[in-house]
């Protein structure tokens, strides 16, 4: 809880779950642990909730009480992150890790150009979406610029205070670094911080993953040039609408169906993929507010 893209998730999920029905509680550990999402889903479990809709923290530590819950008759869905597939019913993927790999090489390589040295910043060695962001970018990264060299991989425990330390560790251990990939809300922020506070605006650049609040006066700044996501509110909302399906039991493995205003979806083998990458940039990060 606190961190400001779950907070707009759940600003469309409550506005969803007032239109379907569904008393809706928002509820999470208060630091980036696995064993702390696991008490709370004990506790949901206890109280006998319909649905579990949960973002990982860790795969398969996550597992054993989310297979307990469904045992019990709880749906479960996993979005954002995603938990080991044996333990949720349906999985809202944010975007394809293709395309999310690929924004985030780009959101660099324009401006660091094609051979630059470049850093990871995550969250967590075990935070699912993050590792799998990071093999795509990886792939990316070698099949159209070879000659872009990752020089180090560091995390910030989704923690901005960390993450700036992290940054300026990055920073000052490797001076020839031009861009840091930070997929993670906090990370990005820790890295431009972290750029600004060296004086290295216009020289190193930053990008990530982060709801525009965040990440605005960076981008105008310059430190980001380009910081790929999508529309958290909107995510939060089809939550609820795959949630409501799946208590119902009105939704197969593979289907199609339609979530209100936010059109029609596609689920193939229990995966829904919710948007394209939305990029925001110095032009249009003023359009949303979240």
């Amino acid at each position: 809880i606190g961190l400001s893209v779950f907070k707009a998730n759940e600003k469309g999920s409550i506005e969803a779950a007032k239109k379907l029905n569904i008393d809706f509680l928002y509820t999470g550990p208060v630091t980036a642990s696995a064993q702390g999402q696991v008490d709370v889903f004990n506790s949901l479990i206890a109280r006998k909730f319909d649905v579990i809709t949960t973002t990982s923290n860790n795969p398969t530590q996550l597992a054993p009480a989310l297979e307990r819950a469904m045992k019990q008759g709880i749906k479960v869905v996993s979005y954002d992150s995603d938990v080991a597939p044996e333990a949720r019913d349906f999985f809202i993927q944010n975007t394809s890790y293709p395309a999310m790999g690929k924004a985030l090489v780009e959101g660099v390589a324009k401006y660091t150009g094609p051979d630059a040295e470049v850093a990871l910043l995550s969250s967590t060695p075990d935070a699912t979406i993050q590792n799998e962001w990071i093999n795509a970018l990886k792939a990316y990264m070698a099949a159209t610029y070879p000659k872009m060299k990752i020089v180090t991989t560091q995390y910030g425990q989704s923690s901005p205070s960390q993450s700036l330390t992290a940054g300026l560790n990055i920073l000052q251990a490797y001076p020839n670094i031009k861009g840091i990939i930070a997929p993670d809300g906090a990370a990005i922020v820790g890295a431009a911080a972290a750029i600004e506070k060296l004086g290295l605006t216009g020289k190193v650049f930053a990008t990530g993953t982060s709801d525009p609040d965040a990440i605005r006066q960076y981008v105008k700044s310059g430190t980001i040039m380009e910081s790929p996501l999508w529309d958290e509110v909107k995510e939060g909302e089809l939550v609820m609408y795959v949630a409501r399906l799946a208590a119902n039991n009105a939704l197969k493995s593979n289907d199609t169906f339609t979530a209100g205003d936010l059109g029609e979806f596609t689920v193939k083998d229990k995966v829904i993929v919710f948007s394209e990458p939305l990029v925001f940039n110095k032009d249009n990060i003023d359009q949303y507010q979240f």
